[in-house]
């Protein structure tokens, strides 16, 4: 008999209890204007270029990468 309530009690208490926690957290949200923001660098890499040869068939590229492999 215990253990037929105490089941659906406990998950029902957890689940309200996720819910008030999400409230919360939301209602703060809000107020956070008075919270100090992190600053970070931004670093700004140089450009890349890359080229490469376009294959003319599926079993030259199928021979291109058992060579590369061996």
């Amino acid at each position: 008999m215990f253990d037929r309530l105490f089941a659906p009690l406990l998950t029902f208490t957890v689940l309200i209890a996720a819910t008030l926690s999400i409230a919360i957290a939301m209602l703060e949200e809000g107020r956070a204007g008075t919270t100090q923001q992190a600053s970070a660098e931004v670093v700004t890499l140089p450009m890349v270029t890359i080229t490469g040869k376009r294959v003319q068939s599926v079993a030259e590229a199928t021979q291109a990468m058992r060579t590369t492999m061996e």
